[in-house]
């Protein structure tokens, strides 16, 4: 799995029934969070300091209070400043109001530090589709650039394993979701470099769900894709939370929960391919305005602008590194020394920072990274200053 161990920003949690265990980085102090079911007994308002997450275990509703309960919620959850992840706890036989659009619903078994994981995942995620959106709205589309083979196609669900319910994957996924059947993880690996999925599904024995979870998380390419493991023996459930699913489908469950936590997982999928998408794009495209004089000055203040507000919006800043040579030491004596040496700088900052970090050449300023955190300046001025030391330039 794509495995975060921090989360992008901090903040209360806001939870029903099961309060997310917290880490040992400072998170926000445990008496900020706020109990949904309190709030919601009271019809109270809730704070608009943004939370870190929102988890609701829905088996401590009662049926009949499950519609009144969400229509309180949702609707000041979309007067948040910004997007945040929004989990659903459920069991086999819950039943899930209509019309949710979760970042993920999960059997209510998840191990604490798995939750953990998956909200500084799911944070990162939404850092990331945002600044595609953003790039996108700044940038314009960017004709010419094909997309990789893992990130083209329609909405697909991959169903790995020989179980036989390959109809019954078909029957619960929306209409518009292709879904395609591997026999094993090598097959599956091989179909997923050919064309894009947006979700897994792991429909096989214990240790052959979990041998096909390591060869798919193995590939960097595939480390974020949401993979549900089916699990026959109650036992195994928490062994292949912590082998890489994202969620685990124990015993039957209902059409109508089975197709939510389905639809809910390739909603997700879909969203971060876009993202992985705009960025491997644009990625491409900042690196030939290196060869025509760098990104153009507005086009570049108007990006710092809406990402600094962005941001903003979470309790986070924007770092800016400019990346010229005298800040490193470096004397230059001709115009073409300087453009060996600016290459050079991108080169080490490109492959130091995260593919959300913008990395580029601004026209009258020289090389920049914008960074989405102070660690990540830290990380890039060692990289730097480690390699020039060792490097005749």
């Amino acid at each position: 799995m794509d495995v975060e161990t921090s989360l992008s920003w901090r903040g209360p949690y806001w939870y029903a029934g099961r309060r997310p265990r917290r880490s040992s980085n400072g998170d926000a102090p445990e008496d900020l969070d706020v109990s949904l079911i309190s709030m919601f007994d009271r019809r109270s308002k809730l704070p608009m300091a943004l939370p870190a997450a929102i988890v609701v275990d829905i088996s401590i509703l009662e049926n009949d209070r499950r519609d009144e309960f969400f229509s309180w919620l949702l609707p000041q959850i979309r007067l948040l400043a910004s997007e945040v992840p929004f989990y659903i706890l459920t069991g086999s036989d819950d039943i899930l109001p209509p019309g949710l659009q979760p970042t993920a619903i999960i059997d209510k078994v998840v191990p604490d530090e798995v939750l953990l994981m998956l909200i500084c995942i799911h944070q990162r995620a939404l850092l990331r589709s945002e600044e595609a959106q953003l790039r996108r709205r700044i940038f314009g589309r960017i004709p010419g650039f094909g997309s990789a083979p893992h990130h083209s196609g329609t909405s697909s669900l991959l169903v790995v394993g020989l179980s036989g319910r390959f109809l019954e994957w078909q029957d619960a996924s929306e209409e518009k979701v292709e879904v395609v059947g591997a026999f094993d993880g090598s097959m599956a690996v091989e179909f997923m470099s050919k064309r894009a999925f947006d979700a897994v599904v792991i429909d096989a024995p214990f240790e052959d769900a979990v041998d096909y979870m390591q060869q798919i998380r193995r590939d960097a390419r595939f480390a974020g894709l949401p993979v549900l493991a089916v699990c026959e023996r109650e036992e195994d459930l928490v062994q292949l939370f912590r082998n890489g699913a994202s969620d685990v489908l124990v015993g039957e469950n209902r059409k109508e929960t089975l197709a939510s936590r389905l639809n809910s997982a390739t909603r997700f999928g879909k969203r971060r391919r876009l993202a992985d998408r705009v960025l491997a794009e644009s990625h491409m495209w900042l690196r030939q305005q290196i060869h025509q004089g760098g990104l153009g000055v507005d086009e570049y203040t108007n990006y710092l602008e809406a990402c600094s507000n962005g941001l903003a919006a979470r309790g986070l800043d924007l770092w800016e590194m400019r990346l010229q040579p005298e800040n490193f030491g470096i004397a230059v004596t001709s115009a073409e020394e300087l453009e060996d040496i600016n290459t050079t700088l991108l080169s080490i900052a490109d492959a130091t920072s995260r593919d959300e970090d913008l990395v580029c050449l601004v026209k009258d300023f020289g090389p920049v990274a914008v960074l989405k955190n102070e660690a990540g300046t830290t990380r890039l001025q060692k990289r730097i200053s480690s390699i020039l030391t060792h490097t005749v330039l």
